[in-house]
C-alpha cells in the first residue's frame, strides 16, 4: 500500500542508537514506556514516565534530501510549548545531545540545579 507520502523510516544503526539511549533510562528508572508512531508517513518514537502519560522526550526524523535527514527530539515546555533538546544530521551527534537532555531531566526531577527552567 502506498500513499502520497514518502516514508520516512529509521535504519537499524539508527533505531538501535535511539533504543540504547531509552534502555539506559529504563534501567535507571526514569522511563517506563516506549512507542512508535507513524503519522502520514513520518515515523515518532516517544520515551513515557508512565504508560497513557504524555511523553518526556518525542524524537522525529525528517527528510531534508535523497542522502540527508535531520533527527529532532523536544520535550514538553512552559505553557504546552514543545522544547528542542537535541538537533543533529548526524546520529551519533544527536544520541550525544540526547543523553545530555536526559541527564537535565533527571536532574530537574531529582531537585538539582539542572540547565532546565522550573519557572512557571
Amino acid at each position: 500500500m502506498h500513499g502520497s507520502h514518502e516514508k520516512i523510516g529509521y535504519s537499524r544503526a539508527e533505531f538501535r542508537a535511539i533504543f540504547q539511549v531509552y534502555a539506559k533510562c529504563v534501567y535507571t528508572n526514569l522511563f517506563k514506556d516506549f512507542s512508535f508512531t507513524e503519522i502520514n508517513g513520518q515515523y515518532f518514537i516517544s520515551f513515557r514516565e508512565e504508560a497513557g502519560k504524555k511523553p518526556l522526550i518525542t524524537i522525529e526524523k525528517q527528510k531534508l534530501g535523497p542522502d540527508r535527514s535531520l533527527f529532532i527530539a523536544t520535550s514538553p515546555g512552559p505553557r504546552n510549548n514543545l522544547l528542542t533538546v537535541a538537533r543533529s544530521e548526524k546520529i551519533s551527534a544527536f544520541v550525544d545531545q540526547l543523553n545530555k537532555a536526559i541527564l537535565s531531566i533527571t536532574e530537574t526531577k531529582n531537585g538539582k540545579s539542572g540547565k532546565l527552567s522550573s519557572k512557571p
